[in-house]
């Protein structure tokens, strides 16, 4: 017996967050082209967090330099069905609880979740998906998927996503943020993520440790 078999499976029992709805634009399988794709953002407590906390000042530098990203677990392909019964598919992509939190309280941090969650499909199925994406008002696009791993694929999550991308799109994320920063007020509650490293400015943390 391998040591993969010896080791205890963990299964997750994913808790919906929010929904993704996009569609294939390049696929090696033509019938795929123009499918609507649905992504369930969800989490759980079992899948890891990464290596250092979710501070504003920190990690988005961090960020745009490849160090730093938010492990997630991606589920394979579910056939479904549109509100108009058109054939679609559906994707999970789970992440950590506390992650999740992040995200419900930094809009920017969201931005880039949905951003590597897609990544994460494209690059597991070798499709490309729509970046102009809507967000339904749904928890979830049918059951989550309770995908079982071992503690060593979980483990590795954050380290083979970020070497396995090509190329950083969550920059196009972050210059697309920065644009509408320089029109637009920011919240008074939110971290101005592009005033982060300049001299005289005082940042308050975005969330305290738990």
């Amino acid at each position: 017996m391998s040591m993969i078999q010896d080791q205890t499976k963990i299964t997750l029992h994913p808790k919906p967050g929010f929904v993704i709805k996009t569609k294939i634009l390049e696929s090696k399988n033509s019938s795929q082209l123009l499918t609507k794709v649905f992504i369930n953002i969800c989490h759980d407590p079992q899948v890891p967090k990464p290596s250092k906390e979710f501070e504003p000042e920190v990690v988005f530098p961090m960020i745009i330099e490849n160090q730093w990203e938010i492990p997630i677990v991606a589920s394979v392909a579910k056939e479904s069905k549109d509100k108009k019964g058109f054939p679609s598919l559906v994707y999970d992509c789970c992440i950590n609880d506390e992650c999740f939190r992040w995200c419900q309280i930094s809009k920017d941090l969201k931005l880039i979740l949905i951003e590597w969650c897609i990544e994460s499909i494209e690059m597991i199925n070798s499709i490309t998906l729509e970046r102009d994406y809507s967000v339904p008002k749904m928890l979830a696009k049918g059951d989550l998927t309770q995908t079982e791993l071992t503690m060593d694929e979980l483990s590795d999550l954050g380290f083979k996503k970020l070497h396995e991308l090509q190329q950083n799109e969550a920059l196009g994320v972050i210059e697309e943020l920065k644009l509408e920063g320089e029109n637009e007020e920011e919240d008074e509650n939110l971290p101005d993520l592009f005033n982060i490293g300049r001299d005289g400015v005082q940042k308050k943390p975005l969330i305290e440790e738990l």
